[in-house]
């Protein structure tokens, strides 16, 4: 039977976690304003679908997790810091328009995404496909993530609580996920926020390169 006390719980602390910005919060505003809000979209399936191994192992891995979580926690989080390390070095290496484009032009809100996306700010466009599974590997290599959902299964589940309670807990979680990366990727896709941003080509995705680095080595270095 549901437990709607539980049921609250999960509700209102997991939203505050979804929404406090983290890796899986600037990945998808980079993808947003970079490539167009159907890359940015597709990030945010991406952090959606990366959310279900850290429930899993939350919501039923917390026995393993009880007998081996030091080297678990260090496995997952310098994987996480590597890949974030990774993703901020290539931002870093993004080179400006050629003088003859106008961004400002190319990012007005009347040029439809493929012509964005032609467009060589920044120089390389991902496939969706690499798009969808870096918002994949972001997320399930995040270990504070997967902390803070073994912390509120811990919390807020009874160890009594049945299996299909469990699962749809996890469902809302992953529908909260969903429809909160989707507005922000619809937010920042917009034509005019991506003119605002992309006025400043390669040195927002510069900047952005320097957030994945500082969250990085956050990750690497934080206690848990």
């Amino acid at each position: 039977m549901l437990d709607w006390t539980e049921l609250l719980t999960i509700a209102t602390v997991s939203w505050l976690g979804i929404m406090s910005p983290g890796p899986d919060f600037v990945v998808v505003v980079r993808h947003s304003v970079s490539y167009g809000r159907r890359h940015g979209l597709t990030a945010a399936l991406g952090v959606t679908t990366g959310t279900v191994v850290p429930l899993a192992y939350a919501t039923f891995g917390a026995a393993l997790l009880a007998t081996q979580s030091d080297l678990v926690y260090l496995i997952l989080q310098y994987a996480g810091s590597a890949y974030l390390a990774w993703l901020g070095f290539r931002a870093l290496r993004s080179r400006p328009a050629p003088p003859d484009l106008d961004p400002l032009r190319l990012a007005s809100p009347d040029t439809p995404d493929t012509a964005l996306e032609a467009s060589p700010i920044p120089t390389e466009v991902p496939t969706r496909l690499r798009t969808f599974w870096t918002g994949v590997l972001i997320t399930s290599l995040n270990a504070k993530a997967g902390l803070f959902y073994l912390s509120l299964f811990a919390m807020a589940v009874s160890a009594t609580t049945p299996v299909g309670p469990r699962l749809l807990y996890c469902a809302y979680i992953l529908i909260s996920t969903m429809i909160w990366t989707s507005v922000v990727a619809t937010l920042f896709g917009h034509g005019t926020v991506r003119r605002t941003f992309r006025a400043f080509g390669h040195w927002f995705d510069r900047f952005m390169g320097g957030v994945f680095i500082l969250l990085a080595l956050r990750t690497a270095f934080a206690r848990r």
